[in-house]
């Protein structure tokens, strides 16, 4: 803020501040409430839908294993992958998830369940004894995993696409919150016992945002919703403030796309910048990462 404001911060003026759900950015969040009097602490509801994933995985542990079984039988092997390709040239790659990746699991998911057959059969075809070789095979014949692979696509397919959403840039605070409310109603309308426990933990995750019912009730305001001016006068916002959230953001991305950006800039290869070339190679960066 002394950056910004370097002879006087405009205290007033700092609306939002967005984190993950961390404990301390918790604690962060309201302690820094005393020096911004109008800030919102909102954890990343990005975050939170890929909390919801990693649950669904949680309950999957045959499905999860079926699927880290494969990316160890076909990663640098491509003497394994030269047969894929000779049997079903048209089919992709297994897909390499990764834990911190938001959605990639379900993805994954998705994928095994289109293509189960085929890589079932190729996955019989290696004769070789390697253990990884081995669980596939295994895995591959346990009952009832045809089913969950159904199960989870028919009725969590949607949260990758969701967080994609949730992700763009520039995109208006109404847009935001019915993505997110989407979510809820979507989640209410599957079935069965692992669906009820699903929308359980959503609906946690999304209690346990503390600014996200101030961040409702903002965009109440901005698209007409509120029928009295009551609402206003007991907030802190000023009429400025509330115009100021119309395109305010409700995850991080932003901040975990510029770590990367900053890592790459940062790397031990450059150490040969100039001020003048560092400062206009962040100039492009910027530009490329905000078009």
């Amino acid at each position: 803020m002394h950056i910004l404001w370097p002879t006087n911060v405009k205290y007033d003026n700092i609306l939002l501040f967005i984190s993950d759900a961390a404990p301390y950015m918790k604690k962060a969040g309201n302690s820094i409430q005393t020096l911004y009097p109008n800030i919102i602490h909102l954890t990343c509801l990005a975050h939170a839908c890929h909390d919801v994933c990693e649950e669904i995985r949680a309950y999957y542990k045959n499905v999860d294993q079926l699927i880290f079984e494969m990316k160890k039988t076909f990663l640098k092997f491509p003497k394994r992958i030269a047969v894929l390709k000779e049997k079903f040239p048209e089919l992709p790659n297994p897909p390499r998830p990764i834990i911190t990746r938001w959605g990639t699991w379900i993805n994954a998911v998705k994928y095994y369940c289109t293509h189960f057959n085929d890589l079932k059969s190729i996955i019989e075809e290696f004769e070789e004894e390697s253990e990884c070789v081995r669980a596939a095979k295994r895995l591959f014949k346990i009952p009832p995993i045809q089913s969950n692979l159904v199960y989870i696509v028919s009725n969590f397919g949607f949260l990758p696409d969701t967080i994609t959403k949730l992700e763009t840039r520039g995109v208006l605070l109404s847009k935001s919150v019915d993505i997110v409310n989407n979510i809820q109603i979507k989640l209410e309308e599957c079935n069965g016992e692992i669906a009820k426990l699903i929308l359980d933990k959503f609906n946690k995750v999304i209690s346990k945002n503390q600014g996200w019912e101030n961040i409702k009730k903002i965009n109440q305001v901005l698209i007409g919703e509120t029928t009295s001016d009551d609402d206003l006068s007991s907030s802190n916002f000023n009429l400025d403030n509330y115009l100021s959230m119309k395109y305010a953001p409700i995850t991080s991305v932003n901040v975990e796309r510029s770590f990367s950006i900053y890592k790459n800039i940062l790397s031990p290869n450059r150490n040969r910048f100039s001020e003048d070339s560092l400062s206009k190679y962040m100039v492009v960066n910027f530009f490329f990462n905000t078009n």
